[in-house]
């Protein structure tokens, strides 16, 4: 009997100086929705923020590919800086990011969005089918082309920091949905210590 182990109850406390209160199976309940709420709440802000970083590097590629001549708009911001004249296969480039773009917009869309489904959805057998949106590794070796092409011509830092941008909505995308993920499994784990609880 000594060998078996103890069960731990499911406890919260919002207050650190009071006694722990075991919780009943209603307010480990109550907890746990709390917390789901929370979480799809401040999952669903940063959904938008990100979804309105790649709206804005549209417009900005958008504003690229329509200007003449084609200057980095980073080069506003930074008229003191060198910018080189604009790098050969510049349209190429363009289309690539704007491709990167957007299977990032389609990655911060939540999963039942009618938009993945209509773009997931197609004639082709599924082993024939593209993987969209595109996940690792393609997603991080495609958004180095742009900066190491631009790097390896000798332009300007302005004009590199320009052609990362791809790579750099990449990371916060990737950063941003690994931590919701991880919330996920949190909120699992929490799941599962109320199910221990309710058996004790």
């Amino acid at each position: 009997m000594a060998d078996m182990r103890q069960r731990v109850p499911f406890r919260f406390s919002e207050d650190e100086d009071q006694e722990d209160h075991i919780l009943d199976e209603q307010e480990q309940e109550a907890v746990i929705d709390r917390l789901r709420e929370t979480s799809a709440s401040s999952n669903a802000v940063y959904l938008i923020g990100l979804q309105a970083a790649i709206g804005l590097s549209f417009l900005l590629h958008a504003l690229y590919a329509l200007r003449t001549p084609r200057r980095s708009p980073f080069a506003v911001l930074f008229p003191d800086a060198p910018s080189e004249a604009p790098v050969p296969l510049a349209g190429l480039l363009l289309l690539l990011q704007t491709v990167i773009q957007c299977n990032l917009s389609l990655n911060v869309l939540p999963p039942s969005h009618w938009l993945r489904h209509a773009v997931q959805t197609n004639a082709l057998p599924p082993s024939f089918r593209p993987p969209i949106p595109l996940f690792h590794p393609v997603t991080v070796i495609l958004p180095l082309v742009a900066p190491v092409y631009a790097l390896l011509l000798g332009q300007g830092w302005v004009d590199v920091l320009w052609w990362s941008t791809a790579g750099i909505l990449t990371g916060i995308v990737a950063v941003a949905l690994k931590w919701m993920k991880e919330e996920e499994v949190a909120l699992a784990e929490l799941e599962k210590l109320r199910y221990v609880a309710r058996g004790a």
